[in-house]
């Protein structure tokens, strides 16, 4: 019997917008080197590729990123094989902005899965063969807005492009006292008459039995229901998409970007998160790679396959953003001609507030996963640490930690991954499950 052996390795978000300097070689050669040990080699894209030809959009995930298409070169020198580009920074540019992204990537080769030119495109996933093994790396995103969304073709208007995308249900529970402090409240304010309206009218359907809306905060008394929950029609689409490609390849793979939590830690996965992670798995996915809240979150093993609820920031270059658009000048009340460096530093309140403050954002584990017919039979976590300290170009580029920044790591990962079950150990350099 032929074994179908594979090694894996996935990033949380790769926060990418300015070519690397020369003193960061050695340190890229060393990550890149733990990278090269593996087949697959996924990273999250959170940026756009373009040279600033087109305007950007409305809206941007926070702010607006963008990448000249020149850097691609520095991005690939830590060996990526498949990049992930469904997260919130994808229609920053808008349309033309998403899809030279995706021409982009295409021109040098590259596979990529989360975003297309149409529906079709952006649910599809990435396929990969390495020695003889088949693989099919889905991404979507949970933390979109709905004009990102692509949108299906009908026999008579064209596919929309956009974002692979999974929708949720929030509802918040009370007890009888305050659901009628509540009712008294949406009659006092008259909050609910344009939510009535629109009811009314045909343009919103009737609210479900049992609950309650103020506003658009949806209320029950209600005790078991989930305080979040997956969209039922994405989530079946999204399952369905994995069935499929597993009875085509040898192993499937998700990378789910989310930047939602618990509403009490920000390293607390929503339940809808974890709800959809599972049914992944459930469905033959062999690994989930999550992003898009900065910050590591834990690490469960579910039915032998690890789901990463967050990795967390590969590169954290969110100093380093070239232009930004008036949008985000008049925001921050400063003149619409000032510098990007300028709107950051007003943003920040002079560089008191923002990610790059929190060393949590500059920590992450780089996996290698081996598997043998589909089994996982083996699990390491090499930490990297971005260069928090540094306030130079090296600001926001991982490194290799070791020493006490290592074991800080392995503590964190541990006290978030506790409750789930899992224990690490340092031992030659990387994490290990303990006791195997």
């Amino acid at each position: 019997m032929y074994n179908k052996n594979l090694t894996v390795t996935g990033t949380g978000d790769s926060l990418f917008l300015q070519e690397f300097p020369a003193e960061y070689e050695a340190a890229l050669k060393s990550v890149a080197g733990f990278i090269g040990q593996c087949d697959i080699k996924m990273t999250n894209l959170e940026t756009n590729f373009s040279d600033f030809e087109y305007f950007a959009g409305a809206y941007s995930g926070g702010t607006w990123l963008n990448t000249r298409r020149s850097c691609l070169g520095d991005l690939l020198k830590y060996g990526f094989n498949c990049f992930g580009t469904a997260n919130n920074h994808c229609f920053d540019y808008s349309f033309a902005g998403l899809t030279s992204t995706i021409d982009t990537l295409e021109a040098a080769g590259l596979a990529h899965c989360g975003t297309g030119r149409s529906f079709d495109e952006a649910v599809a996933p990435a396929v990969l063969e390495r020695n003889g093994v088949s693989c099919a790396v889905f991404a979507v995103d949970a933390s979109f807005e709905n004009a990102s969304k692509a949108g299906k073709g009908t026999a008579k208007l064209k596919a929309r492009p956009g974002v692979n995308y999974l929708r949720h249900d929030t509802v918040y529970q009370v007890d009888e006292a305050q659901m009628a402090a509540l009712r008294q409240i949406a009659a006092r304010t008259r909050i609910n008459y344009n939510r009535e309206k629109l009811i009314n009218t045909g343009f919103l359907t009737p609210d479900p039995e049992g609950f309650f809306f103020l506003g658009d905060q949806k209320y029950t008394t209600e005790k078991t229901v989930p305080s979040t929950s997956c969209h039922p029609g994405d989530k079946a689409r999204l399952v369905e998409a994995v069935k499929k490609a597993k009875a085509q390849y040898d192993y499937v793979f998700m990378m789910v970007h989310c930047h939602d939590n618990d509403n009490v830690r920000e390293e607390n996965p929503p339940e809808y998160l974890k709800e959809f992670c599972h049914a992944c798995i459930d469905a033959g996915v062999s690994a989930v790679f999550g992003g898009g809240c900065h910050r590591l979150r834990p690490v469960e093993i579910y039915r032998n396959s690890p789901v990463f609820y967050s990795l967390g920031d590969f590169i954290y270059q969110g100093l380093r953003i070239e232009h930004l658009p008036a949008d985000f000048m008049e925001k921050y009340g400063i003149d619409i001609n000032s510098s990007a460096e300028a709107a950051l530093w007003a943003r920040s309140r002079g560089d008191k507030v923002g990610l790059h403050c929190n060393k949590l954002n500059y920590q992450t584990v780089l996996p290698k996963l081996e598997f043998e017919n589909g089994r996982m039979t083996g699990f390491s976590l090499l930490p990297l640490q971005l260069n928090f300290e540094r306030k130079d170009r090296m600001n926001g580029l991982p490194e290799i930690a070791v020493g006490r920044e290592a074991q800080e790591i392995c503590d964190l990962l541990n006290s978030l991954s506790g409750s789930y079950g899992v224990k690490l150990e340092l031992s030659g350099g990387c994490f290990r499950l303990s006791g195997k």
